[in-house]
């Protein structure tokens, strides 16, 4: 089994393993959202400088494309199914609230890949957590303790921030710093505030 970092998957295994705010590792991420544009933020903003030591380039790292609610990925999803099914990876339901456009993003989501049709009537949506498995714990573990300590820091310094910022904050920024992924978006003025317009 392989201890070194080599490919996206592994970057998410390390976010949800790497701790955060809290001092012991794997601090769930809390929301679908949340978790899709961490890893977007991670590939713009931390990626180029963590990747050094690790054979992972921009070009294999995840794709993220305009959409209906900003910068959005298949490819986390598909790899969060990936882990959840081979028990690396568990979610939970949250007492947070969850945001509207969170919500919407999941409902567009079912629709889109023919999980839902626009005309169902889908369950309210609940906000859910994710975490490592004892399993997946173990695995990362090893991958953590490969890493330099500055990718160490990296790492904590980044989650810690991004789990610290609310939602809608997180969203503005990423917004008002990437406007070329929010060219597709139905929530820009609300993200942004209608005064800009």
């Amino acid at each position: 089994m392989s201890t070194s970092v080599n490919n996206r998957k592994d970057v998410l295994l390390l976010l949800l393993y790497s701790p955060g705010n809290a001092i012991e590792p794997n601090e769930p991420i809390v929301g679908k959202t949340r978790f899709v544009k961490m890893i977007f933020l991670f590939k713009k903003e931390a990626l180029p400088h963590f990747r050094r030591g690790t054979e992972i380039s921009e070009e294999t790292f995840y794709e993220f494309f305009p959409w209906t609610f900003g910068p959005f990925s298949t490819q986390v999803y598909d790899d969060l199914n990936f882990f959840m099914l081979r028990n690396f990876v568990q979610s939970s339901l949250t007492a947070e609230e969850s945001l509207p456009e969170s919500a919407a993003e999941w409902e567009e989501w079912l629709i889109r890949t023919g999980v839902a049709e626009p005309r169902d009537e889908l369950d309210s949506y609940e906000e859910e957590e994710f975490a490592l498995t004892q399993k997946g714990v173990a695995f990362a573990a090893l991958l953590y303790s490969s890493l330099s300590p500055s990718q160490q820091k990296l790492l904590r310094d980044f989650k810690a921030r991004l789990q610290k910022a609310p939602l809608r904050a997180m969203l503005k920024y990423v917004y008002e710093k990437y406007p070329e992924f929010t060219i597709r978006s139905k929530i820009k003025e609300e993200v942004l505030g209608r005064s800009r317009y």
